[in-house]
């Protein structure tokens, strides 16, 4: 799963009834099915290249019957690898991510880390029409910010103490500023409430945003194209099998 496998898959179109009837008796929906809902627990960072096949599953064509195999073909070669959780490392932070103009739908991502490795990952469709990058980022900001509230309440109530604020881990310059500073500004009034969520949190102390560059921030490999060298390395960090 590497920089040019993920841009033949944004490549990717919406099937007529003719891709559909050639695809046959193929079983591209319950493929993806075991994708989505098994495979993606002890693998996150094959999240985005399933949830970019699932935008097809009403207008398929051989070319996602293909992809999918690909990435069962991918998975067998990773089957020696998974979630490995650490006991010395129990601090709780998040990395969120957002690409902004792709096709056909802008994505985001985070991932929770918890133990040294993911304890909640996703890359879902921005469900919001977003009009520049720094929105596409406070709506991958306030998602995880929520499920990082999620989270922490959840350690507290299974008897962890957790230490607050949790930072989350944005590549955005924008964001950051704007969820630290209150106040809106002429680019900002048009807003969603949920867009500041982000920063109530960091108000109320729960949560707090830290500027991470772009190459070391684990959630690209839920939203962008990645050359193999980079993805390898964030794949080591989301399955917990490196120091970090």
């Amino acid at each position: 799963m590497h920089q040019a496998g993920i841009d033949t898959f944004h490549a990717m179109q919406l099937g007529d009834e003719q891709d559909r009837l050639a695809l046959g008796h193929r079983n591209l929906l319950e493929l993806l099915g075991s994708l989505l809902f098994g495979a993606t627990a002890t693998h996150p960072e094959i999240d985005l290249y399933v949830s970019w096949l699932c935008q097809f599953m009403s207008a398929p064509k051989i070319e996602h019957y293909d992809a999918g195999l690909a990435v069962l073909s991918y998975l067998y070669h990773a089957k020696d690898i998974g979630l490995t959780y650490s006991a010395a490392h129990l601090a709780l932070e998040a990395f969120c991510d957002a690409s902004w103009g792709r096709q056909p739908r802008d994505f985001f991502g985070f991932a929770i880390v918890f133990g040294s490795a993911a304890v909640l990952a996703c890359a879902k469709r921005i469900k919001i029409t977003t009009l520049a990058t720094q929105e596409a980022e406070l709506y991958a900001y306030a998602q995880t910010a929520r499920a990082l509230r999620f989270t922490q309440l959840l350690l507290e109530f299974l008897g962890h103490r957790v230490q607050l604020p949790s930072p989350i881990h944005t590549d955005s310059a924008a964001a950051v500023p704007f969820i630290l500073r209150p106040g809106a500004t002429a680019h900002t009034r048009h807003f969603e409430k949920f867009l500041l969520f982000g920063r109530e949190q960091c108000t109320n102390g729960v949560s707090m945003p830290v500027w991470l560059a772009g190459t070391d921030l684990v959630a690209d490999v839920f939203t962008k194209a990645l050359n193999k060298t980079t993805f390898l390395r964030h794949r080591a960090i989301l399955l917990g099998s490196t120091g970090h």
